[in-house]
């Protein structure tokens, strides 16, 4: 499938980095309202610049815009992308309003074309081992779940000279203007849904803590930096996620069943060693004795929760940037070309994506709401993995 890419920041650099595993996908170009920073990108990866958006938009045989603008941009440009004929993939959100971002979904829908968001890190190898663990039983019925969005205070270091593979600054008024949770609480979200289907009761608190980003921003040009979501799926599961900017990075997931317990460390790397435990939380051995002591050395250990069997992961790895985010980006635009390609409907599809954002919206700015908040969107979930 042929794609382009419109917005050459910050994150357009993961998805470059990832280009390589995914042979289905092919660059024709790419294009930023920045005509420097458009020229550098284009120089560092060695790829076709188009001079505006009309003349990436005209080209006759693109297949997929990626909307990797900034949040503010979503909406206008994955409009234009979509009533010139073209599917699309954006970055989160779809939208920072509910109602425009229904409106690409409805766009979309009449025109037979299909729109998806990220993250796409429920595809990953961790997620999809995790949902198919589930799937199977392992750890009985899931009663709960405990998810950890917390990057720190970030602010408080020297992002200024934090730079992209190609050299773009890391966009710092947008990150604390759009706010921490519209920018992390998909990466968990989409397993969330993934994994029990959609959320049927939200009720969410949202603060700001802090009113100094070290960006020059007035406190009211900043959103909220914490918030705490309990969710209600319409499956029976309940979840809890947290995002901040405040606790030390805490990226773990906790999916606590009747007969087990399943736990990563880091939902921001796609091959993080998922753990399963019993239902008591303990590692297990085949050898009585061994499993008291076990049992026991737990008790005095930090790191107990990352104790038990590790689940097989799949051996081909992916490329993905060295760090933080251990992602493959493309896996969402791959996907959704290979599903277009095969006729069939993709797992990150229209109606997910719609219920994500959602989800994250109203967590993100919980004051604005009256809690509890029971979504207007939803999706059909599938099982099977």
């Amino acid at each position: 499938m042929r794609i382009a890419i419109v917005g050459c920041g910050f994150v357009a650099d993961y998805y470059m980095t990832t280009l390589v595993n995914h042979a289905n996908l092919v660059l024709v170009g790419v294009f930023d309202r920045s005509e420097e920073r458009a020229r550098v990108f284009c120089e560092f990866h060695r790829v076709p610049r188009f001079a505006s958006l009309d003349e990436l938009l005209a080209v006759p045989d693109l297949d997929m815009v990626l909307n990797l603008t900034n949040p503010a941009s979503h909406y206008v440009v994955s409009k234009a992308a979509l009533e010139a004929g073209k599917h699309v993939w954006s970055e989160k959100p779809l939208a920072l309003d509910l109602g425009d971002a229904e409106d690409l979904v409805a766009t979309a829908r009449q025109r037979g074309l299909r729109i998806a968001s990220a993250p796409a890190t429920v595809l990953g190898d961790s997620a999809m081992a995790m949902r198919r663990a589930i799937g199977e039983g392992a750890i009985g019925r899931v009663r709960l779940a405990y998810a950890e969005m917390e990057d720190s205070m970030v602010f408080r270091e020297d992002h200024r000279k934090w730079r992209s593979r190609s050299g773009a600054p890391w966009p710092a008024e947008d990150e604390f203007a759009t706010g921490s949770t519209l920018e992390h609480a998909g990466y968990y979200l989409t397993w969330l849904c993934g994994f029990f289907g959609p959320v049927e009761e939200m009720t969410a608190f949202a603060a700001r803590l802090f009113d100094e980003k070290n960006t020059g921003q007035a406190p009211s040009e900043l959103a909220n930096d914490f918030s705490v979501t309990c969710l209600r799926f319409r499956s029976g599961a309940v979840a809890r996620l947290t995002c901040g900017l405040a606790a030390p990075v805490d990226r773990s997931l906790h999916v606590i069943g009747d007969e087990g317990i399943l736990s990563i460390s880091d939902g921001w790397n796609n091959r993080s060693p998922v753990f399963l435990r019993d239902k008591h939380g303990h590692a297990t051995s085949r050898l009585p004795k061994l499993g008291k002591v076990l049992a026991v050395t737990e008790r005095h250990l930090p790191f107990r929760q990352w104790m038990g069997r590790r689940l097989a992961l799949p051996k081909q790895k992916a490329e993905t940037p060295p760090y933080a985010s251990r992602i493959d980006f493309m896996r969402g635009p791959g996907a959704m070309a290979e599903a277009i390609s095969d006729g069939r409907p993709p797992l990150i599809d229209a109606d997910f994506s719609l219920h994500v954002t959602e989800l994250s919206l109203v967590a993100q700015n919980a004051d604005h709401y009256a809690m509890p908040y029971r979504p207007r969107s939803t999706f059909t979930h599938s099982a099977s993995v």
